[in-house]
């Protein structure tokens, strides 16, 4: 009874021993019908069953336990045509007997071998011969009866379909493992992608505040530096202003939190519709706000400056369904070649920011820089409270 190869075993060692096991049945029927037409007894039976039945099992047995299965069914591949050779030349080299044993062991060994393969192949089959000849002497019988040679090509036809229905299982075998792995590169794409997505999301998150959706001042604290950075290696100015709501808390005592932080909110929105593409609005802490403006002089951001601190106080103000007042200050400093921290020139526009509230509210005030080793000196409100 024929024995099942374990999944386990190299595909290689498995898909052989079913060929061997199937198409050298009809070799022993070859070999069985021209012993009967040459007349050879049980003499020539026992190695040749001995060859093609048993040798199989053995030669699997052998490549299954082996610690490299692959490199052992190779080997086997070889001894199989050096077998060949052997069978070839004591039989007389028989034309199709001798073309049908030589011919399968080339194409399996080159299979696996390409052109090397088949040059080894010949060459085991070629030394199996020469050592019979050597042993026996030259003998040189071609022609087989008809059945003979009916049989070796039916022999030779079954070993190539089974072949090929090897080749094509592992054909098809290799493209739905190929098609799987596109699937899961795909998958893994979209894994990644959606990765990606949430890092951004949890970022974007981690760098605004929660209640305007403005940069948060973790974000400043990246932001500012690297800007400050491009704009001295660009010779270019950058300006800041620093702003802050009058009187916020009465707002928050009188009217309630939630009336406090829906201005917050439409300031905020207020704030963002004049800002440009590499402007960057921040909440600053509280009612405080900070707008980074790179490229900007002292006079524009001035400029800027007072149309905002206008266009809030002509607003006509609703918080939380109540009308309110609101008005905001605004310190103002810009830096230009100075070697200035970020620190330092936040510290510029919140002394600016402090002298605006000093001098009554609702104005905006400018640091402006002083000569160089000098300290900074604030300037006067551009715009009193009306």
């Amino acid at each position: 009874m024929t024995t099942v190869p374990a999944a386990s075993t190299h595909w290689v060692v498995r898909m052989n021993y079913r060929n061997r096991s199937a198409s050298w049945l009809f070799v022993v029927a070859v070999l069985g019908v021209h012993f009967r037409d040459i007349g050879l007894g049980t003499g020539a039976w026992v190695p040749m069953l001995a060859q093609f039945v048993v040798y199989p099992h053995v030669v699997y047995l052998r490549a299954r336990r082996a610690k490299d299965p692959l490199a052992a069914e190779i080997q086997n591949m070889l001894l199989d045509n050096f077998c060949f050779g052997l069978w070839a030349a004591a039989l007389g080299f028989p034309l199709w007997i001798g073309y049908m044993l030589i011919i399968c062991g080339c194409i399996n060994v080159t299979a696996f071998r390409a052109g090397k393969g088949a040059v080894q192949a010949l060459a085991a089959a070629a030394l199996g011969a020469a050592l019979t000849v050597a042993v026996t002497g030259w003998r040189f019988t071609p022609d087989t009866s008809l059945l003979v040679s009916a049989l070796s090509m039916g022999c030779l036809t079954t070993y190539l379909v089974l072949f090929a229905r090897g080749a094509h299982t592992r054909t098809v075998v290799l493209a739905n493992t190929r098609a799987q792995l596109r699937q899961s590169q795909a998958q893994l794409q979209s894994q990644l992608q959606a990765v990606q997505s949430l890092q951004a999301q949890l970022t974007e998150q981690a760098n605004r505040d929660p209640l305007t959706g403005l940069y948060n001042r973790r974000y400043l604290n990246t932001a500012l530096p690297r800007e400050l950075d491009a704009s001295a290696g660009a010779g270019l100015p950058l300006a800041v202003l620093l702003m802050d709501l009058d009187h916020f808390k009465l707002i928050n005592d009188r009217l309630g939190h939630a009336a406090g932080d829906d201005v917050l909110c439409q300031v905020a929105a207020l704030l963002l519709e004049g800002t440009r593409a590499n402007d960057i609005c921040c909440r600053y802490g509280g009612e405080e706000f900070l707008l980074v403006l790179p490229g900007m002089a002292l006079d524009a951001a001035l400029a800027r400056a007072q149309a905002f601190r206008q266009k809030v106080a002509d607003r006509q103000w609703c918080a939380d369904g109540q009308p309110v007042a609101v008005t905001l200050s605004v310190g103002v400093a810009c830096t230009l070649g100075a070697a200035l921290s970020p620190a330092a020139l936040i510290d510029r526009a919140d002394r600016a920011l402090y002298q605006a509230k000093a001098e009554g509210r609702n104005r905006v005030s400018a640091a402006r820089p002083a000569p160089a080793g000098g300290a900074d000196a604030v300037a006067s409100p551009t715009s009193p409270a009306p």
